[in-house]
C-alpha cells in the first residue's frame, strides 16, 4: 500500500529522519509512537505529500484512498453534521449522480450502471445513513445535533464530525493524529472499542498506552531518526524494549569488564619493551571499543524515578463538600440542588459525557465558578492545586522555565531536583532557559502541571492533564499521582490514565452524580447496573436509621427495574426477530442486485437485449423495495428501548 524507501526530512541541521525504509501493507493496525517533536506528524504530511523529502521517496499504490484527521483543523463545510456523513464524499456523490442520470435516461440495464452499483456497494452506499448515525451516536453526538450545520458548532464538535465522517466512508488508509484529543472518556471508550474490531488500515499517533494495546497489530517507533517496525501492539512492543534493554545493559557490562582488563594490561606492561607489540595491539583494541562503545540510554519511565515530592500537610478527612448547590448559565441549569463530597485520600475520575458538567463540577470546587445558591464548604488544611488547559494565568511570563518552576518551592528542592521533573514534561537542556513568554500553549500548560507536582498542594484539581504529553511523559505523571498522598479530582479522556490512577468514579450525568466505589474496571462492569439509590448508599454514609429505608427502596426499586428490564427484552427480542426477518430479505434483494450487475457488466450478455432490459428493470425495481425495507428497519430499530 505504501512503500517508504531511504527517506531523510532535515529542517536545516534538524535532523528527524535518516535513511528510513519500510512498508505499509493493507490491513495493519498500526501506532505511530515517540517523544514529542520527533517527527510523527510530519510522517503524515509526507505520506499526504504535503511536504518535500529532504531524499528518498514515499511511493503509494495507485488509486489508494487516504483519510487524515490531523490534531487540528477547521472544517469549514457548509451542510449539517448528518448531510456531510451521506452527501460529503465525493466518490459516492459522482457515482450517485451519474447513476441517477443513467436512470433518468432509462439505461438502468447498461453495462456502466451495474459497474456504478458496484462501485456504490463497495463504497458502502446503501447502509451510509444508518452507519452515520451509529457512529455519530458513539462519538456523543445526540439525535438532535445530526442537523445542525457543522460551522455552528465549536471545534472540538467540528473535529468529532470530522472523525465521524473518515469511519463512514471507505478509506484504504486512515491517518489518525490523536483521535481522542476531543472526545471525552465514554467517546473515546467508544472508539477504542470500534477501531477495535476495524477490518481497515490505519496510522495512528496516539500517547493512550492504554488504548494503542486494545486496537493495534502493529508498531511504529519513530526516535534517533529511525524508524522500527514492531509486530505487535503496545504492550508487545513494550516487552520487546525491555528485553533488548535488559541484553544492551548486559552486552555493556561485558564492554566495560573486557575494556578493564585491557586497560590494566596497558598500565602493567607499557613500560615493558618485550611486551611493546601487544601493549599497542590492546591500545588500538581499546581506542576501537571506546569509538563502538555500548551506550544504554536512560530509562524514561525513570526521568523522574529518584524524585522526592515535598511531603503535603495532611487534610482533614472530609476534603469538600457541597451542599444543595445549584449552577447556571443563562437559561442552561447544570446543577440544582446537588449534594456532594470528597473525602481525604479520594483519586477520583470525573466520567460523564461531553457538556454533562464535568468542567463546570470541577471549577466549582476550585471556587473557580461562582455557585447560584447553596453552600461549598472546604475542609480543615485543605490547600487547593487547580490545573486547567487554558488558565494559564498563573505564569510569570518574564521568568524562564527553570525560574518559574523554582517559583513553586523556593528553598525546598535543588535546581538538580527541579531540572529532573522539568525532563519529565518535555523540558530538557536549554528549553529551562526559555522564557515563559516564548512557550506555546501546550508548553505552558505543562509547566503549569509540573510546579503542581514540585510543590504539591494537598488537593489536586487537574482538568485533562496529559494532553500535549507523550507516552513516557504519562507514565511519568502516573507515577507521581500513584505516589501523591493527598486527594485528586480529574477529568481525562486517557483511558490508561484513568485504568492507572483513578480509585473512586464519579459519574456526572443529567445534573446529578452517582459514586462508584472502585477502580475504572468496576465502573465499566457496574455503570449499566447500578440504580441510583444503590449509588447513593454506597456514597454516602447514612445514619443508623435511615438504613433499613434504603436497602428497602432499593430492594422496591431493583424489583421495579427488574420488571421493566423483563418487559424490555420481550419488546426488543420480538422486533428483533422482525428486524432479522426483514435483514434477510434485504440480503437476498441485494445478492440478486448484484449478481444482476455482475451479469450485466459482461459485454457478451447484450447479446440477448430483452434479457438485459429484464435485468435492469428488475434492479430498480430492488432498489425502490430497498429503499422501503430501510424505512421499514429504521421504523422498528426507534421502537427498540
Amino acid at each position: 500500500m505504501i512503500n517508504i524507501t531511504n527517506l531523510s526530512k532535515n529542517y536545516g541541521p534538524k535532523i528527524l529522519f535518516k535513511d528510513v525504509s519500510l512498508n505499509i501493507n493493507q490491513g495493519e493496525k498500526i501506532g505511530l509512537i515517540g517523544p514529542n517533536g520527533t517527527g510523527k506528524s510530519t510522517l503524515f504530511s509526507l505520506i499526504l505529500r504535503e511536504i518535500e523529502t529532504s531524499q528518498g521517496e514515499v511511493r503509494l499504490n495507485k488509486g489508494v484512498h487516504i483519510g487524515y484527521l490531523p490534531q487540528e483543523a477547521s472544517f469549514t463545510s457548509q451542510r449539517t453534521v448528518l448531510a456531510e456523513l451521506t452527501e460529503g464524499d465525493e466518490r459516492i456523490m459522482r457515482f450517485k449522480t451519474e447513476k441517477e442520470a443513467l436512470e433518468s435516461d432509462n439505461q438502468a440495464g447498461t453495462k456502466r450502471y451495474g459497474e456504478i452499483l458496484h462501485d456504490l456497494e463497495t463504497l458502502g452506499f446503501f447502509e451510509l445513513e444508518h452507519k452515520a448515525k451509529k457512529i455519530l451516536s458513539g462519538l456523543g453526538f445526540k439525535e438532535r445535533d445530526f442537523n445542525r450545520p457543522i460551522a455552528q458548532m465549536s471545534g472540538g464538535w467540528q473535529m468529532r464530525a470530522l472523525l465521524a465522517k473518515l469511519l463512514t466512508y471507505h478509506y484504504d488508509l486512515l491517518l489518525l493524529d490523536e483521535p481522542t484529543n476531543y472526545l471525552d472518556l465514554n467517546a473515546a471508550l467508544w472508539l477504542k472499542d470500534y477501531l477495535a474490531g476495524f477490518q481497515g488500515t490505519f496510522i495512528m499517533i496516539s500517547h493512550d498506552k492504554a488504548f494503542l494495546t486494545d486496537v493495534t497489530n502493529y508498531t511504529l517507533i519513530l526516535e534517533n531518526g529511525s524508524i522500527a517496525k514492531v509486530h505487535g501492539n503496545y504492550e508487545h512492543y513494550e516487552e520487546i524494549k525491555a528485553q533488548k534493554r535488559v541484553h544492551l545493559i548486559k552486552q555493556s557490562k561485558e564492554q566495560d569488564k573486557k575494556m578493564e582488563q585491557l586497560e590494566k594490561f596497558v598500565a602493567r606492561f607499557h613500560a615493558q619493551p618485550n611486551k611493546a607489540a601487544s601493549v599497542r595491539a590492546k591500545r588500538r583494541v581499546l581506542e576501537k571499543m571506546d569509538e563502538e562503545k555500548i551506550v544504554v540510554p536512560p530509562d524514561p519511565r525513570q526521568s523522574i524515578g529518584n524524585f522526592i515530592f515535598p511531603q503535603t500537610r495532611r487534610s482533614g478527612y472530609r476534603v469538600i463538600k457541597l451542599e444543595g448547590v445549584s449552577k447556571a448559565y443563562g437559561d442552561i441549569r447544570v446543577y440544582e440542588g446537588l449534594d456532594f463530597e470528597i473525602t481525604q485520600g479520594e483519586k477520583a475520575v470525573l466520567a460523564g459525557e461531553n457538556g454533562a458538567g464535568k468542567s463546570t463540577l470541577l471549577k466549582i470546587l476550585a471556587g473557580i465558578a461562582q455557585i447560584d445558591s447553596g453552600n461549598r464548604v472546604l475542609g480543615h488544611n485543605v490547600d487547593i492545586g487547580y490545573f486547567s488547559q487554558t488558565r494559564t494565568d498563573v505564569l510569570n511570563i518574564e521568568n524562564t522555565v527553570l525560574q518559574e518552576a523554582y517559583s513553586a518551592a523556593p528553598g525546598y528542592a535543588t535546581e538538580e531536583s527541579i531540572r529532573t521533573i522539568l525532563g519529565a514534561f518535555l523540558f530538557s537542556g536549554d528549553d529551562a532557559e526559555k522564557k515563559v513568554k516564548v512557550l506555546s500553549g501546550g508548553e505552558k500548560s505543562r509547566l503549569i502541571l509540573a510546579k503542581l507536582l514540585i510543590n504539591p498542594p494537598n488537593f489536586l484539581l487537574l482538568d485533562e492533564p496529559t494532553t500535549h504529553l507523550d507516552v513516557d511523559a504519562v507514565d511519568a505523571l502516573v507515577r507521581a499521582l500513584k505516589n501523591y498522598e493527598g486527594t485528586i479530582v480529574f477529568i481525562s479522556h486517557d483511558i490508561y490514565f484513568v485504568s492507572s490512577v483513578a480509585n473512586n468514579v464519579f459519574e456526572v450525568k443529567f445534573g446529578r452524580i452517582r459514586k462508584f466505589p472502585g477502580a475504572f474496571d468496576y465502573y465499566l462492569q457496574k455503570r449499566d447496573t447500578l440504580t441510583d439509590t444503590e449509588s447513593a448508599a454506597r456514597s454516602k454514609p447514612k445514619p443508623a436509621r435511615q438504613i433499613n429505608e434504603v436497602k428497602e427502596k432499593a430492594k422496591e426499586e431493583e424489583q421495579l427495574r427488574k420488571n421493566q428490564e423483563k418487559k424490555r427484552k420481550a419488546n426488543n427480542s420480538v422486533i428483533r426477530e422482525r428486524i432479522n426477518k426483514i435483514l434477510k430479505k434485504k440480503e437476498d434483494l441485494e445478492l440478486e442486485s448484484y449478481a444482476k450487475a455482475r451479469a450485466l457488466s459482461n459485454p457478451h450478455f447484450y447479446r440477448d437485449e430483452e434479457i438485459a432490459k429484464e435485468y435492469g428493470r428488475r434492479m430498480k425495481e430492488i432498489e425502490r423495495f430497498l429503499q422501503e425495507v430501510d424505512a421499514e428497519i429504521k421504523a422498528l430499530e426507534n421502537q427498540i428501548i
